[in-house]
């Protein structure tokens, strides 16, 4: 049982890998098909319509004028590559100049009206409307380009080396003359009848043309699913984002491939949603269509090298050119690509894509039943059976699809329970296991058996008052083409585009001063029981959104609109947590709150104004408040300062006059000691002393007593310079 554990995980793994590309390429199924279904109708109309003779008509005159003619003409007609060349080789037979030979050659398979059809589907009206624009200027390029420098006669008429004509090539075929309705001189269309125009219109655009159509397009719907599922966006975004490189990269990948325009179309929008830029899209779209190995060979034959070389080069340079101009609209109009693709069959409701889907579905396997595998397919399949030793024969191919789906079938009974979800068993409807934790499980395949899984980790987000982009739910991936839109954003295209979408009947509340409000808020929650989430409750989203709305009401009712403004946000938030989170609680739908964020709370905007100027006078006044406050404290904080500078200042001379006193008496103090000690030397000393500060300029000259010095003499000099005496 050990060593089964692994195999039974990668059969599960691989079960949901298949589950996952399946549901991606009814996705795409879903929004291309009636849009492709018109432009199958369309394709069969113009087919009818557009007599044979038009063509022979305006193709053989002039080497400018035939060239606008054939790419005028070649861009609506909805033929592959290789269904062209009999086509084009057949007009310049008929005389067609080798320029608009050339050109015929590239506008036709480049793009056609199924093509625009489900570019239009697929994408968004800018690559529509670009598409068949570049891809007319790639045909005028080219068809000048060999008119003016390739050769004047085309050996279309010549045999090959082994007498082969040109009308034996071996390639797909393309519409016959005679599908078209024949014209009258006055211009008038001669119909047979009307159920035998409609006849012929739906034969060919279901029939002929869908037949040659049909195996690549399932190959570029199942392309374009495995690049959703397989190819991380960052790869993407790292490597092949855009620039000259990644143009390069797609005109080379472009060339040698073989595919149609309508196969091309879905894999091109399933790179631009991963992040390639649209440019580089558009370079791949151009390329594709317009060549392949198979057909270079022909054309190499019956047209020349140098006119191969003029055909290749004006596909390059005009591809690469148109990329270029592509990437800078886009940017110049702050487009983002993966918001804006896929947006065309928004308008389309949702049971008509699904019978749309569905007849596609059933035309495309009545075409792959009774059309032959084309030659690329078994070219290819030779190839694996010379390197494998193997050959795939029709039958062994039956046998392993048979084996494939029988072990598909019963690997969808495998499924793993990843980290932060609950798995619910039911037999017939019947829940069986309420909790199945994270894990590898096995189960009965589907009628019998079938599981839910509900992520519990998850927070969940509504928004309230605006609409914002969905984004996908974490450890999940991305769909291409689901539900509303596209849901993958990247980094880069965030810097061009911001959506939010305001809903007013959500927004506008009454506080409880009778003012109106808008508010703009989310709430968050998360899953704690998920029998009851899944069970008891339809959508989980609308209950939370009506509760917290009702609870965000009786909150604000309660509040002035200045409160709401102002100071109050938390506390409202707080409350209205609570309160949803009882009501849910008796509601008994499984839910835990996790939090609610008011996120814009303004007035209406038919008063916005007015509120801002209140709002204004308010902040002036408290501004003005705020000041004289201010002022007032700078002034007793200065008197204060002034009281205590004086204060210190009277400390200061008291302590002075103290010291100076208290000096003063120590001094006399010591000066009675020495007086005490010697008298009369002392009183010598004072006199002379108080003399020189009674006279200090005059010159003194002391003379002391013979015997002591009780007396002495005192002489006074004139000062220097002074008059004498008589």
């Amino acid at each position: 049982m050990a060593g089964l554990r692994p195999f039974l995980a990668a059969v599960a793994r691989m079960t949901e890998f298949l589950l996952q590309v399946a549901a991606e390429a009814w996705s795409i199924l879903m929004e291309a098909s009636f849009l492709l279904l018109l432009g199958f109708v369309l394709a069969g109309v113009f087919a009818i319509l557009v007599p044979a003779s038009l063509l022979k008509r305006f193709l053989g005159r002039g080497k400018i004028r035939s060239v606008l003619w054939a790419s005028a003409i070649g861009t609506p007609l909805p033929l592959c590559s290789c269904g062209v060349l009999p086509t084009a080789l057949g007009l310049a037979r008929q005389g067609a100049t080798p320029g608009a030979t050339v050109a015929f050659l590239i506008t036709t398979p480049e793009v056609g009206i199924d093509s625009i059809a489900l570019s239009y589907a697929l994408m968004d009206p800018v690559m529509t409307v670009l598409r068949p624009v570049a891809a007319f200027v790639t045909g005028v390029t080219a068809g000048i380009a060999t008119n003016f420098l390739g050769v004047k006669r085309l050996p279309v008429a010549a045999e090959t080396a082994n007498g082969a004509s040109t009308a034996e090539i071996p390639v797909a075929p393309g519409p016959t003359p005679e599908l078209h309705r024949t014209f009258e001189r006055n211009g008038a269309v001669r119909l047979a009848g009307s159920r035998a125009a409609v006849r012929e219109v739906f034969t060919y655009g279901f029939r002929d043309l869908l037949d040659e159509t049909a195996h690549w397009l399932v190959l570029g719907v199942v392309l374009a699913a495995l690049v959703a599922v397989l190819l991380p966006a960052s790869v993407i975004e790292r490597y092949f984002g855009g620039g000259f490189l990644t143009m390069l990269a797609m005109l080379v990948v472009g060339i040698p491939i073989y595919t149609c325009a309508s196969a091309s179309t879905p894999i091109a929008a399933a790179l631009v949603l991963k992040g390639l830029s649209p440019g580089a899209a558009l370079v791949f779209l151009l390329s594709g269509p317009a060549t392949n190995i198979g057909a270079i060979v022909v054309l190499l034959k019956f047209l020349g090298l140098r006119m191969v070389t003029i055909y290749l080069a004006s596909i390059a340079v005009v591809a690469l050119a148109a990329g270029y101009a592509l990437d800078w609209i886009y940017r110049t109009w702050q487009i983002n690509p993966v918001a804006s693709f896929g947006k065309a069959a928004g308008f389309v409701p949702e049971p008509v894509k699904i019978a749309s889907a569905v007849v596609l579905l059933a035309l495309l396997a009545r075409s792959l039943w009774r059309t032959p595998v084309p030659g690329e397919w078994i070219r290819v399949r030779d190839w694996l059976t010379a390197g494998t030793g193997v050959r795939l024969t029709a039958a062994r191919i039956r046998t392993m699809l048979g084996v494939a789906v029988a072990i598909l079938y019963l690997g969808s009974g495998l499924f793993t329970v990843h980290p932060g979800e609950v798995g619910i068993r039911t037999r017939f409807g019947r829940i069986v296991d309420r909790h199945l934790g994270p894990g590898l499980h096995a189960r009965l395949p589907w009628p019998i058996e079938d599981h839910v899984l509900v992520s519990t980790d998850h927070i969940r987000r509504i928004e309230v008052g605006f609409r914002s982009p969905a984004q996908p739910a974490p450890g999940t991936q991305a769909q291409a083409w689901a539900g509303t839109g596209f849901s993958t954003r990247t980094a880069r295209s965030d810097l061009f585009w911001f959506q939010k979408a305001k809903v007013s009947d959500e927004s506008f509340l009454l506080t409880g001063d009778e003012n109106l409000i808008d508010v703009a808020f989310t709430a968050e929650y998360q899953v704690k029981d998920a029998v009851a989430f899944h069970y008891d409750v339809a959508d989980a989203d609308t209950v939370v959104r009506s509760v917290t709305m009702a609870a965000l009401r009786a909150v604000l009712a309660t509040m002035t609109v200045d409160a709401v403004y102002t100071t109050k946000r938390d506390e409202v938030e707080q409350r209205v947590v609570r309160d949803v989170q009882r009501l849910l609680d008796a509601y008994g739908i499984g839910v835990r709150m996790v939090g609610v964020n008011l996120l814009s709370v303004h007035a209406p905007e038919e008063v916005h104004a007015a509120f801002r100027d209140v709002a204004s006078a308010q902040e002036d006044k408290v501004l003005i408040v705020n000041r004289a406050i201010t002022f007032a404290q700078e002034s007793v904080n200065l008197a204060e300062g002034d009281a205590a500078a004086m204060i210190e200042s009277a400390r200061a001379f008291k302590d002075e006059r103290i010291l100076q006193a208290q000096g003063d008496a120590l001094a006399f103090t010591l000066r009675e000691n020495e007086y005490r000690r010697a008298p009369d030397l002392t009183r010598f000393r004072l006199h002379l002393e108080a003399l020189e500060e009674a006279l200090p300029a005059a010159e003194k000259i002391v003379r002391p007593g013979r015997a002591d010095v009780k007396d002495f003499d005192l002489w006074l000099l004139p000062p220097p310079g002074g008059k004498k005496g008589p």
